[in-house]
């Protein structure tokens, strides 16, 4: 937690596009609660700088809405796998890959083969698809710093 407390401390002290350290993007990938708090830090800056279109008047019902769609887009946003379960999914995955094609490598027909390794590379690009997809916010940090840095 201090280790925590010390990174999230450093990022807020970071100016807007500024490229985020290595080794806070490391610790950023490892741990869910600093992942989960950047990418909520992210999602209220692009709130603040949207601008109101119109106005409205305050009163219990229209609280009321808000805070549920508040409370509903935070229980969609939740992550059930933590970023070392997909490295380790990902890796013995590969390495399953690895090992068929050691025991499949005497098979006589050369497309059968094709189409085996077809189908490897299928399951290998659908598991990075989804994996981007669900860690969507810590690569649109990395993207919105890259291209902020650069202006």
């Amino acid at each position: 937690m201090k280790n925590c407390s010390f990174v999230m401390e450093k990022y807020l002290g970071l100016d807007k596009g500024e490229r985020v350290p290595l080794l806070m993007t490391l610790h950023l990938l490892v741990c869910k609660n600093c992942r989960s708090e950047v990418r909520f830090l992210n999602k209220a800056e692009s709130v603040a700088t949207k601008s109101v279109s119109e106005e409205v008047l305050v009163n219990d019902d229209s609280i009321a809405a808000v805070m549920k769609k508040i409370y509903a887009s935070d229980e969609s946003m939740e992550n059930p796998l933590s970023l070392s379960k997909w490295i380790f999914g990902g890796i013995a995955m590969l390495l399953l890959f690895v090992v068929f094609a050691i025991f499949t490598r005497k098979i006589g027909s050369s497309t059968l083969k094709i189409c085996l390794y077809i189908e490897f590379a299928l399951m290998t690009t659908i598991y990075c698809a989804v994996f981007t997809k669900c860690n969507i916010d810590f690569f649109v940090k990395l993207i919105n710093t890259k291209i902020g840095g650069k202006h």
